[in-house]
């Protein structure tokens, strides 16, 4: 059985794929309405993981926040710093799925505006919520198995749900979109585990 910690970084490396590919697709000469159901596919996917990304950030952030010396000012920031990050990502997150919301009403003429929005939170994405060191130091130095188990929250039923929501994700994606190499790597591996 994998680890808390391992299931964690599994989760988010098939979040990185999904919005990889969106940038992919993104990046198309020729972008139509055929689109449409890959892009409304990752708007669902994202959508649930980026909502279980939240929770499980949360959680770790409040027991750092507990387990921290409330005196040490550099690690009240560092976890002030991780909710910033994660204020925004909700602020893009939530414009997101309102352009996915007219996507799915409106068809070929909210290609424009979702396609924006997209770019603009993947922009946000991978210049603010990636990997954030001393977050992350601060939690190796502090957190055990048992810590990582209650932040991981393993649930199968969510597994089965996302995988459903992968899977519409990788099946709407049209051919002309490159899957790239990690993300290819990823879905491999996907394909043998669960969660």
């Amino acid at each position: 059985m994998k680890s808390a910690i391992e299931s964690i970084m599994k989760e988010r490396g098939r979040l990185r794929t999904a919005h990889e590919m969106l940038n992919a697709a993104l990046a198309e000469e020729v972008r139509d309405e055929a689109f449409v159901p890959f892009y409304i596919a990752v708007a669902d996917y994202m959508e649930a993981s980026m909502g279980r990304l939240h929770d499980q950030d949360v959680k770790m952030l409040q027991r750092l926040g507990e387990a921290v010396d409330p005196t040490d000012s550099q690690a009240k920031e560092i976890i002030a710093e991780v909710y910033r990050r994660l204020d925004g990502n909700q602020q893009h997150l939530q414009k997101f799925l309102a352009c996915r919301v007219e996507l799915q009403s409106d068809g070929a003429s909210a290609v424009d505006k979702f396609e924006e929005t997209s770019r603009d939170y993947i922009d946000f994405i991978h210049n603010r919520m990636g990997h954030h060191k001393p977050s992350t130091d601060l939690a190796r130095q502090i957190f055990d198995e048992d810590d990582w188990v209650a932040i991981a929250d393993i649930d199968q039923r969510y597994f089965s749900k996302e995988k459903a929501l992968y899977e519409s994700v990788l099946q709407t994606r049209l051919g002309s979109v490159p899957l790239g190499q990690e993300a290819f790597a990823n879905v491999a591996q996907y394909r043998r585990d669960n969660g």
